[in-house]
């Protein structure tokens, strides 16, 4: 299926996968629980998970207020992560992207979201989540949620040691504006312009094969029915072009066409 592995291997220095837990139930206790899960894949490993309080994006904003602004963890490069509404904003209004993404794109990250049901994309923060899993959520038991921020507060600081050998992060500036109090709306720069979905081709019922990005269908040759694909969104100039990983290169398939971007 061509999977862009080496794409994936050379964007960006600083590269990081997140995706939510939960709900995760415990005693006595009615409300779910739910939790963020962060991991740097490189140049250092670390994974660092957040209990909050629901998987929304006000919920994420928080979490990289905690980690990168008020924390010592660098905003990555690149963030990889699934199509939640949460991360990608309106799933079901045609060109929008919401604040996590323009948020990153602001500071100059790259986002780049998942194919749809291909969890495996983002590997390394699902084997995470099953460490998580085993060596956490089924090994201990909880008498309450304070218990359990006690207790992961002791597994997230064992588990960094475990994965980090207290190897450092690259020295990189905070961001300028808090993610808590960030406004997409107001935004009118971008240090980073371009952001990547990923996409097999599939045919659909009528015999086209077709690809959907951000709730529109793109529709390509048959010659890539059910391989993978690399849409580059830019929200600066307003056009995608769509790219496919063969050789270890980079092929352009379908040249920039004006792609309007809600901002």
């Amino acid at each position: 299926m061509l999977y862009p592995a080496k794409f994936l291997s050379k964007i960006g220095k600083i590269f990081m996968q997140i995706d939510f837990i939960g709900p995760r139930f415990i005693k006595d206790h009615k409300e779910p629980l739910h939790f963020l899960s962060i991991r740097y894949i490189r140049p250092v490993k670390c994974h660092i998970f957040i209990r909050i309080k629901s998987q929304r994006t006000v919920e994420v904003l928080k979490v990289f207020s905690k980690l990168f602004f008020e924390g010592d963890y660098p905003i990555p490069d690149v963030m990889q992560m699934d199509n939640d509404s949460a991360f990608r904003g309106y799933i079901e209004r045609k060109g929008t992207i919401g604040r996590v993404t323009k948020w990153l794109l602001h500071n100059g990250a790259i986002s780049i979201f998942n194919a749809q049901k291909s969890p495996w994309n983002n590997g390394s923060v699902e084997g995470g989540n099953s460490v998580f899993d085993r060596k956490f959520w089924t090994k201990f038991h909880f008498t309450s949620v304070k218990d359990v921020d006690l207790k992961l507060k002791k597994f997230n600081e064992e588990y960094d040691v475990y994965l980090r050998a207290e190897k450092k992060f690259p020295k990189k500036s905070k961001p300028i504006i808090k993610p808590t109090t960030f406004k997409a709306k107001n935004i009118c720069s971008f240090k980073q312009t371009s952001f990547y979905i990923l996409r097999v081709v599939r045919e659909n019922r009528y015999g086209k094969c077709q690809i959907e990005v951000l709730n529109r269908y793109i529709t390509l040759p048959s010659s890539y029915r059910n391989q993978y694909v690399i849409a580059k969104i830019n929200v600066e100039d307003q056009w995608i072009e769509i790219l496919q990983e063969r050789d270890e290169n980079l092929h352009i398939i379908r040249e920039k066409n004006p792609f309007q971007i809600s901002r």
